[in-house]
């Protein structure tokens, strides 16, 4: 069953990838954009959340998926995003897609989720659905 939007348009499915080193967490900065994000993105025909997850993480980063555990879901206006932390292995280094332009990122941060920082309100509400254990957002 497709879920459906406020506008009666079928929401895309997300699989978006939480890692977290060292109390911080890892972000990711599309080129063109001002805010921060969880690396993530569309799910390809027959495939699942999690493998879209784990393969835009190593497709963006370069970090490879160890261990998958499902975090919850978040609807926005035209996605619903499926969330997962992962437990990667690797070092991250922005991956050139293609042979003209690079890839689609242009920064990354490890965040503390403290300082301030623009990042998008479904990447806020991710993390607060993690932090408090909600498997439903």
């Amino acid at each position: 069953m497709e879920k459906i939007n406020q506008r009666g348009r079928n929401l895309r499915k997300r699989g978006v990838a939480v890692v977290i080193r060292h109390g911080r967490v890892l972000l990711v900065k599309d080129k063109g954009v001002h805010h921060y994000s969880l690396p993530g993105g569309g799910c390809h025909r027959g495939e699942r959340s999690y493998q879209a997850a784990a393969r835009e993480l190593y497709e963006e980063t370069g970090l490879k998926a160890k261990k998958i555990t499902w975090i919850g879901s978040f609807k926005g206006a035209v996605s619903e995003h499926r969330a997962f932390l992962i437990e990667a292995g690797g070092h991250v280094h922005l991956k050139a897609r293609g042979r003209k332009g690079g890839g689609e990122l242009r920064a990354y941060t490890w965040w503390d989720m403290k300082s301030p920082l623009p990042i998008y309100a479904h990447v806020r509400m991710i993390l607060k659905m993690l932090r408090k254990g909600t498997k439903n957002g």
